[in-house]
């Protein structure tokens, strides 16, 4: 199971973890607004997934709130512009078998977010892969980055992060290649 996570304060810094469990990682955000467009409203789906894929993305959500309210933070709030524009990077991804923030040809994280109707002041993601094509491989994947510890534990400050109050999920099934993939967009609204 590899995981990623992206987070960039104001100067774009990328920083690679690596954990016990060798899962390369790095964390992006980015402090600056983008103009409003429209808010995250809604709990619908994410365009394109099947009802397999979108249960696990519920499931690592409700893991993710899990874990802020054990460490007395509140909710994330379920974002469908934002589980899309993580759709749009796991097809990204799987179409060119890697893992990354930002593939070829492919926007940043912010500009993704942004471009799918998110106006946030601060937007950051997670993203790995597992193979383990059910919900128990993306539950894992949670487990390790949640157990990751500082100085490498930017996925986990991205999950915990009180700079976020939106969250979108998405897991894409690859049976073919025997992958899971999943990408996890948080982001600050923008007032």
């Amino acid at each position: 199971m590899i995981a990623a996570n992206k987070k960039f304060p104001l100067s774009v810094v990328c920083f690679c973890l690596v954990c016990l469990l060798a899962l390369p990682a790095c964390s992006w955000v980015v402090g600056t607004t983008v103009t409003p467009t429209t808010q995250c409203v809604g709990s619908s789906g994410v365009r394109g997934a099947t009802a397999s894929e979108d249960s696990i993305a519920k499931t690592v959500f409700k893991a993710i709130n899990h874990d802020r309210a054990s460490n007395s933070l509140t909710p994330l709030t379920w974002c469908p512009n934002l589980a899309n524009s993580a759709r749009q990077h796991d097809r990204a991804m799987a179409a060119a078998g890697t893992l990354a923030h930002q593939l070829n040809g492919e926007d940043d994280p912010g500009t993704r977010e942004a471009n799918n109707g998110v106006s946030w002041s601060e937007a950051g993601e997670n993203i790995g892969y597992s193979g383990d094509v059910s919900v128990n491989g993306a539950l894992e994947l949670h487990r390790l980055m949640m157990a990751e510890q500082p100085p490498d534990d930017g996925h986990r400050q991205n999950i915990l992060s009180q700079d976020f109050d939106v969250v979108g999920v998405d897991i894409l099934l690859d049976p073919h290649n025997g992958v899971l993939w999943l990408t996890e967009d948080f982001a600050q609204l923008a007032s």
